[in-house]
């Protein structure tokens, strides 16, 4: 596994603000929070509020341990390459008993995802090379643990149309990765005109992922953005609850 990147220029209270650009931007990032609650709560419900221990991969500045804490018995460790996302949460947050955030590449730490229950991945798997989050699943699918959850931005089809469009229309910056020419080709499921996926949002599929994941766990959900009804050539995200798969531990 590749050594830790550099920091960004900017720093992790910018990405926070970038997340928070206007109400549609703020509304779309809070769905996988929203759906993350349903699986804890239907998860701590099955264990009868035994306290779930939770590894949340690629955790930023751990939004996600500031929802739940208040509402579920968990015990949380977040993997987190950005020191800076790191730091803002050791101060957030390192007063928690409950709380941990380790500084590392999710491949430098596949021996965590023995030590929890539930693994989360939020918005985190495209920016991980393919041959890695194939190692990962794998591992994850062999691990004893009850639940994996994560979502991913749908990058094809309509959907990438109406968000790249969405972007330059309110001036956020998530377009400027492609070009328009970029986003034809990807709206019209031509990836193979766009440059191969590498570790940022173009040429991602999710329908790649989703075959990955499905010859290692079982998929039990697929979760779409901003609701379920939303059909998925539009949906900005998907989502996949899964469990491991009986005889592969």
């Amino acid at each position: 596994m590749a050594a830790l990147t550099p920091m960004p220029r900017k720093d992790a209270r910018w990405y926070e603000e970038r997340l928070n650009h206007s109400p549609v931007t703020r509304f779309l990032h809070s769905v996988r929070y929203r759906n993350l609650l349903g699986v804890v709560e239907a998860l701590s419900g099955f264990r009868g509020g035994k306290p779930i221990r939770i590894l949340d991969i690629g955790s930023g500045t751990a939004h996600a341990f500031a929802l739940l804490d208040p509402r579920f018995a968990i015990d949380y460790i977040g993997v987190e390459k950005r020191g800076k996302f790191c730091s803002l949460a050791e101060e957030r947050h390192g007063g928690r008993p409950n709380f941990r955030v380790v500084r590392d590449l999710i491949g430098n730490r596949l021996d965590l995802i023995g030590e929890v229950d539930l693994v989360v991945a939020l918005e985190t798997l495209e920016h991980i090379p393919e041959d890695q989050v194939a190692v990962l699943v794998e591992h994850i699918g062999r691990a004893e643990i009850e639940g994996f959850y994560c979502t991913v931005p749908n990058e094809i089809g309509p959907a990438i149309a109406i968000k790249n469009l969405g972007s330059a229309m309110i001036g956020y910056q998530r377009h400027r990765e492609y070009s328009w020419l970029d986003t034809f080709h990807a709206a019209t499921y031509r990836l193979d005109k766009v440059a191969p996926h590498g570790t940022g949002h173009k040429g991602f599929d999710w329908r790649a992922l989703q075959g990955v994941i499905a010859a290692h766990l079982d998929i039990q959900a697929t979760h779409r953005s901003p609701y379920g009804w939303v059909p998925r050539a539009v949906s900005p995200s998907i989502g996949f609850y899964c469990t491991p798969r009986p005889g592969l531990q």
